[in-house]
């Protein structure tokens, strides 16, 4: 029998801006994993979260830009720990699709994400 090989890929008690998280929210607790794929060149809506949420880029890469003009550009095999409470959007500049797969530790029916007008 092999050993199992265990990596870690991130562990933080701050967004990727270096923002400490928030509590997670009272109420039952809700866990959603999401996988998204990201053409190239797309730019996703303006956006803020109100939950704890990170994810891991298993291909591509894909550049975070917050409101203020911070941004950060995640390449596969990198954790990604988004901004909670602050408006940014995602964008994939490189020549090939972006896969990630995002966790959101949420409760009851909090949103996982608000769109900005």
């Amino acid at each position: 029998m092999r050993d199992v090989e265990v990596t870690c890929v991130t562990d933080t008690s701050e967004s990727w801006d270096g923002t400490p998280l928030p509590a997670y929210p009272a109420g039952t607790p809700r866990v959603t994993i999401l996988r998204g794929v990201i053409p190239p060149g797309a730019t996703m809506a303006m956006h803020r979260h109100s939950v704890v949420n990170a994810g891991m880029v298993l291909r591509g890469e894909l550049t975070v830009v917050s409101d203020t003009g911070a941004e950060r550009t995640f390449r596969a095999g990198e954790a990604l720990v988004e901004l909670v409470g602050t408006p940014h959007y995602g964008v994939n500049r490189g020549g090939a699709e972006t896969e990630v797969v995002m966790f959101y530790a949420g409760a009851g029916d909090l949103p996982l994400s608000e769109p900005i007008e």
